[in-house]
């Protein structure tokens, strides 16, 4: 997260205006060029440029007005298959476990099945993979003297018709910490706080599209290279960055993929104010 933070700073530092809370609702498009942003509260803040990180997918049902998002390439984004979701618990745990690391993954018993179920059946594993972050580890001030903060994560599938979250996500919570328990660590009744996060809490915090954490699947040998480009082919001034476009999922990936779009923008503006 200190990545992050040291990138607002710097961007303050630059003279970047940074507004938080602030929902956007539709990406401005005129003559077939992005022209700023349309928050929620209808407010509209012109741009020469728009960068999107949320996911590409996302952007063209939801962000983009109809007459700038082709039917043929909504249709393409959301019928490739979704990589997996997870879910997630952050926990406050009363009391220490020397046995752990800050980094642990308890791996599942029959790798291949927990697979079967994410991507065949739909369905959360019965005996799921299970990583647990413990920071606290590192950096006894994230938690109380005498605690520990876990951040446990599971593979869970791309939201689908095959699970329902809001009606089973309390009992899976419960299996994965039984299946904790049952390595060792059975901290079911030592949670003084916690917050559980479903792919459907995903989807709705980040517009991730079906809660899935890398956008298309890598499964195809071929994905990677069928990713959304970085500037958009439909609307001029548009450009994508984030883990569903190139080059991909995870933090240094993501922060290259910020300083494609930045360079292919500012390309743009160059040739496009550089007189004929």
């Amino acid at each position: 997260y200190q990545i992050a933070s040291a990138l607002e700073r710097l961007a303050r530092e630059l003279g970047v205006d940074i507004q938080t809370g602030c929902a956007v609702t539709q990406i401005a498009v005129e003559a077939g060029a992005a022209r700023g942003v349309i928050l929620s509260d209808g407010t509209r803040i012109p741009a020469s440029a728009v960068i999107a990180n949320v996911d590409v997918a996302t952007v063209y049902k939801k962000l983009l007005p109809p007459q700038a998002a082709p039917s043929r390439r909504v249709e393409q984004l959301t019928r490739a298959d979704s990589s997996c979701s997870g879910f997630i618990l952050m926990l406050g745990v009363d009391g220490t476990h020397a046995q752990l690391a800050h980094h642990n993954i308890f791996f599942s018993a029959d790798y291949r099945r927990e697979f079967d179920d994410l991507f065949a059946r739909g369905l959360p594993p019965d005996d799921p993979t299970i990583y647990v972050a413990v920071t606290s580890r590192t950096d006894p001030g994230h938690a109380p003297d005498g605690c520990e903060n876990w951040f446990v994560l599971v593979n869970a599938p791309p939201l689908g018709d095959a699970f329902d979250w809001a009606r089973n996500g309390a009992a899976y919570r419960a299996r994965v910490l039984d299946a904790l328990a049952a390595r060792g660590f059975d901290v079911r009744d030592r949670i003084r706080v916690e917050r559980m996060l479903t792919p459907v809490d995903l989807e709705r915090l980040t517009g991730a599209r079906r809660g899935a954490l890398y956008g298309t699947s890598s499964n195809d040998r071929f994905n990677a290279l069928r990713r959304p480009h970085n500037r958009a082919p439909d609307v001029r001034g548009l450009y994508f960055a984030g883990g569903t476009t190139h080059p991909g999922g995870g933090v240094p990936m993501v922060a290259l993929s910020g300083k494609v779009a930045a360079r292919l923008l500012l390309d743009d503006q160059r040739e496009f104010k550089e007189p004929v």
